[in-house]
Protein backbone atom coordinates (compact mmCIF):
# COMPACT_ATOMS: atom_id res chain seq x y z
CA UNK A 1 0.00 0.00 0.00
CA UNK A 2 1.41 3.25 -1.27
CA UNK A 3 1.50 6.49 1.27
CA UNK A 4 -0.70 8.14 -0.98
CA UNK A 5 -3.26 5.25 -0.36
CA UNK A 6 -2.83 5.07 2.96
CA UNK A 7 -3.68 8.85 3.81
CA UNK A 8 -7.33 7.83 2.58
CA UNK A 9 -7.38 6.07 5.98
CA UNK A 10 -6.39 8.36 8.24
CA UNK A 11 -8.86 11.25 9.86
CA UNK A 12 -6.50 14.54 8.72
CA UNK A 13 -6.12 16.97 11.48
CA UNK A 14 -8.36 20.20 10.83
CA UNK A 15 -7.23 24.03 11.05
CA UNK A 16 -10.33 24.11 13.76
CA UNK A 17 -8.74 21.18 15.65
CA UNK A 18 -4.93 21.27 15.85
CA UNK A 19 -4.74 18.57 18.73
CA UNK A 20 -6.19 15.64 16.69
CA UNK A 21 -3.44 13.38 15.81
CA UNK A 22 -2.66 11.30 12.26
CA UNK A 23 -5.01 8.07 13.01
CA UNK A 24 -5.26 5.21 10.90
CA UNK A 25 -8.50 3.07 11.51
CA UNK A 26 -7.12 0.48 9.44
CA UNK A 27 -5.06 -0.95 11.97
CA UNK A 28 -4.85 -4.86 13.25
CA UNK A 29 -4.61 -5.09 16.83
CA UNK A 30 -1.12 -6.81 16.50
CA UNK A 31 0.15 -3.58 14.81
CA UNK A 32 -0.93 -1.70 17.76
CA UNK A 33 0.20 -4.05 20.26
CA UNK A 34 4.01 -3.62 18.39
CA UNK A 35 3.70 0.06 18.99
CA UNK A 36 3.17 0.32 22.61
CA UNK A 37 5.53 -2.22 22.82
CA UNK A 38 8.07 -0.39 21.15
CA UNK A 39 7.30 2.44 23.84
CA UNK A 40 6.74 0.94 26.53
CA UNK A 41 9.87 -1.14 26.18
CA UNK A 42 12.05 2.18 25.62
CA UNK A 43 10.61 3.21 28.87
CA UNK A 44 11.59 0.16 30.83
CA UNK A 45 14.54 -0.28 29.34
CA UNK A 46 15.27 3.60 30.58
CA UNK A 47 14.32 2.90 33.76
CA UNK A 48 16.90 -0.13 34.10
CA UNK A 49 19.45 1.00 32.87
CA UNK A 50 19.67 5.40 33.71
CA UNK A 51 19.16 5.72 29.72
CA UNK A 52 22.22 3.84 28.16
CA UNK A 53 20.00 0.61 26.86
CA UNK A 54 17.10 3.21 25.83
CA UNK A 55 17.24 2.18 22.07
CA UNK A 56 18.02 -1.55 22.29
CA UNK A 57 14.53 -2.98 23.14
CA UNK A 58 12.50 -1.08 20.37
CA UNK A 59 15.28 -1.47 18.14
CA UNK A 60 14.61 -5.27 18.18
CA UNK A 61 10.80 -5.09 17.73
CA UNK A 62 10.85 -2.47 14.66
CA UNK A 63 13.59 -4.22 12.86
CA UNK A 64 10.86 -7.75 13.22
CA UNK A 65 8.04 -5.42 11.95
CA UNK A 66 9.30 -2.36 9.89
CA UNK A 67 8.76 -3.75 6.56
CA UNK A 68 5.19 -5.92 7.71
CA UNK A 69 3.59 -2.46 9.20
CA UNK A 70 4.07 1.00 8.01
CA UNK A 71 2.48 2.16 11.10
CA UNK A 72 5.14 0.33 13.46
CA UNK A 73 7.96 1.52 11.20
CA UNK A 74 6.62 4.68 11.53
CA UNK A 75 6.67 4.04 15.46
CA UNK A 76 9.68 2.13 15.63
CA UNK A 77 11.49 4.95 13.89
CA UNK A 78 10.32 7.20 16.25
CA UNK A 79 10.94 5.78 19.23
CA UNK A 80 14.62 5.04 18.41
CA UNK A 81 15.36 8.87 17.05
CA UNK A 82 14.34 9.22 20.69
CA UNK A 83 16.31 7.39 22.47
CA UNK A 84 19.44 8.30 20.43
CA UNK A 85 18.36 12.03 20.88
CA UNK A 86 18.03 11.15 24.61
CA UNK A 87 21.33 10.00 25.11
CA UNK A 88 22.99 13.25 23.58
CA UNK A 89 21.12 15.13 25.47
CA UNK A 90 21.72 13.16 28.86
CA UNK A 91 25.71 13.39 27.80
CA UNK A 92 25.11 17.38 27.42
CA UNK A 93 23.39 17.20 30.48
CA UNK A 94 25.99 15.21 31.93
CA UNK A 95 28.98 17.30 31.23
CA UNK A 96 26.91 20.64 32.25
CA UNK A 97 26.96 19.22 35.72
CA UNK A 98 30.40 20.95 35.90
CA UNK A 99 28.81 24.33 35.47
CA UNK A 100 25.79 23.84 38.10
CA UNK A 101 22.89 23.70 35.67
CA UNK A 102 23.25 19.92 35.03
CA UNK A 103 21.50 19.15 38.33
CA UNK A 104 18.44 21.19 37.51
CA UNK A 105 18.47 19.49 33.49
CA UNK A 106 19.20 16.18 34.11
CA UNK A 107 16.22 15.65 36.23
CA UNK A 108 13.86 17.55 33.97
CA UNK A 109 15.10 15.00 30.86
CA UNK A 110 14.20 12.17 32.89
CA UNK A 111 10.86 13.99 33.23
CA UNK A 112 10.41 14.33 29.76
CA UNK A 113 11.79 10.78 28.91
CA UNK A 114 8.86 8.90 30.90
CA UNK A 115 6.37 11.20 30.31
CA UNK A 116 6.51 11.13 26.52
CA UNK A 117 6.71 7.72 26.56
CA UNK A 118 4.07 6.95 28.40
CA UNK A 119 2.37 9.36 26.10
CA UNK A 120 3.42 7.80 23.00
CA UNK A 121 2.04 4.73 23.93
CA UNK A 122 -0.77 5.69 24.44
CA UNK A 123 -0.98 7.14 21.18
CA UNK A 124 0.07 3.72 19.90
CA UNK A 125 -3.06 2.21 21.72
CA UNK A 126 -5.36 4.86 20.21
CA UNK A 127 -3.70 3.40 16.82
CA UNK A 128 -2.60 7.56 16.34
CA UNK A 129 0.75 8.89 15.11
CA UNK A 130 3.07 10.06 17.52
CA UNK A 131 6.16 12.61 17.02
CA UNK A 132 8.37 13.18 20.66
CA UNK A 133 9.54 16.26 21.47
CA UNK A 134 13.65 17.58 21.30
CA UNK A 135 13.66 14.82 18.81
CA UNK A 136 16.35 14.69 16.23
CA UNK A 137 15.70 12.51 13.08
CA UNK A 138 18.36 10.30 12.49
CA UNK A 139 16.02 7.56 10.84
CA UNK A 140 13.92 9.32 8.72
Amino acid sequence: MTIAMQATAYNIPQPGNPKMRLRDEGLTETDRKYAVGMHLLSLISFLLSGGLLTVLGPLVLWLIRKDRSPFDDDHGREVINFGISFMLWGLLAGISIFVGIGFILLPALWIVVIVNNIRGAIAAGNGEYFRYPMTIRFLS
